[in-house]
């Protein structure tokens, strides 16, 4: 029987599903289509994710499912176009096989925080190299390959705007990380190349002063943590 708190685990399970369909479709050639289902993936990821504490039905369980899922859309696709973006690049090559690597030990050793990420978020990564490729401004693999000192070291960066402890189904934030992708995933993208050059932008930015806000609360509070 289904169940109010069965259903964020369905769109969990929708969204993997909808990410691997993007998978296939790059091994088809498909990469625009493909790019569409991961802003699709991304919408669905934070509409799972707040169905699950509005309906209390967070467990560990759809945790699991929810991060498994989400390197199929964050990593996998990303790292694939990318090596499309720089063909025969052994420096790409050691990026992907890094990034992927890094992306599956996080779900073992590094425990979800609720007010920040520990080390650069993967969707960082996901962001730079879909607006890489829609903006047709390829970053240079030396680059990504500095991205990953971020995510490789225990550094604490920012999850939301507000201070820890403030609820993330409160306001209109959580409504605009779940709006926007669902927007792109149907927009003309050679209307709005502008934009992606502005997250790219905004990618980097978080980037070099994301870890700031966490540092700032831990000085606050006359602690290392948070």
């Amino acid at each position: 029987m289904l169940t109010k708190k069965f259903l964020p685990n369905l769109v969990t399970l929708t969204m993997g599903f909808v990410a691997s369909i993007a998978i296939l479709l790059i091994g088809l050639g498909q990469d625009l289509l493909a790019i569409r289902l991961v802003f699709l993936a991304l919408s669905l990821d934070v509409l799972d994710g707040y169905l699950a504490r509005k309906l209390n039905a967070t467990s560990d369980k759809g945790a699991l499912l929810d991060r498994l899922f989400d390197r199929l859309y964050q990593v996998i696709v990303p790292v694939i176009i990318y090596l499309k973006l720089t063909p025969g690049s052994i420096l790409s090559i050691i990026y992907g096989a890094v990034l992927i690597t890094v992306s599956y030990w996080r779900i073992a050793e590094v425990k979800p925080s609720s007010t920040w990420f520990t080390g650069l978020p993967l969707n960082i990564h996901t962001l730079v190299i879909i607006s890489s490729y829609l903006s047709k401004l390829v970053i240079p693999p030396a680059v990504m390959l500095l991205l990953l000192v971020p995510t490789l070291l225990p550094i604490n960066y920012a999850k939301r705007l507000g201070e820890p402890g403030q609820s993330t189904n409160k306001g209109t934030f959580w409504q605009i990380r779940l709006v926007v992708p669902l927007i792109l995933a149907f927009m003309p993208y050679d209307e709005i190349t502008w934009f992606f050059y502005l997250l790219l932008s905004l990618a980097f930015a978080y980037v070099l002063v994301g870890w700031i806000p966490p540092w700032m609360w831990a000085r606050r509070k006359g602690t290392n943590q948070y």
